[in-house]
């Protein structure tokens, strides 16, 4: 039984040993990638988020594959033949590969984490005049893809910040419409469309 177990589970390292390969060279050729679209200003968030998502589940998944499987080497190396444990050599030291090559791309994430467009600041320059012009100022950090969509919170001119004052005029509004000793959150959540890397006039 153990010697059909060791053949059997044998062909699958072999198999998973090549997936190894292919993964570790495919986060290579995407980092590099991403980096060329960067470099040329035209990477977007949601090339990002579908890339990283696309290599999670694939990574996650062999994953489980490699610790189903890991173990017969350590069970069972005393029965092996030489040619079979020649086989899960190369398994463990690609395995060591792609466990590097996943912790790189795991920091590389990382580092796009608050990646934003080169279009953001134009765009978000563009969402503080269509505010202005309704009589709010941004009160948050912009969020969306900055393709498609774009959001901030907002607050009337005449209104407070619910966040930490800057000045002491800030302070004074603050303590002005607080009520019961609570300062107030007037903020409003405004989103616009990006088409052809403008935003429409009209707030969603």
């Amino acid at each position: 039984m153990s010697r059909e177990f060791i053949e059997r589970n044998t062909k699958v390292a072999i198999s998973i040993t090549e997936k190894m390969k292919k993964g570790k060279n495919d986060l290579q050729k995407t980092k590099e990638k991403i980096v060329q679209l960067d470099e040329q200003g035209e990477l977007t968030i949601p090339y990002l988020k579908i890339t990283f998502e696309k290599f999670s589940e694939s990574n996650e998944e062999l994953l489980k594959e490699i610790s189903r499987y890991e173990y017969t080497y350590v069970v069972h190396e005393a029965e092996m033949a030489v040619k079979e444990k020649a086989i899960w050599e190369e398994f463990f030291s690609i395995k060591k590969l792609y466990d590097k090559e996943l912790s790189e791309f795991a920091s590389f994430k990382e580092k796009y984490k608050y990646f934003e467009p080169k279009n953001s600041e134009e765009l978000k320059k563009q969402a503080r005049v269509l505010l202005e012009k309704k009589g709010y100022i941004v009160d948050s950090p912009f969020e969306g893809d900055f393709e498609r969509w774009i959001g901030v919170y907002a607050r009337p001119k005449d209104k407070p910040t619910y966040l930490d004052p800057t000045d002491g005029e800030e302070a004074g509004l603050q303590e002005l419409y607080s009520v019961d000793g609570f300062k107030q959150d007037f903020a409003e959540w405004f989103e616009f469309e990006v088409v052809e890397g403008k935003l429409k006039e009209d707030i969603l």
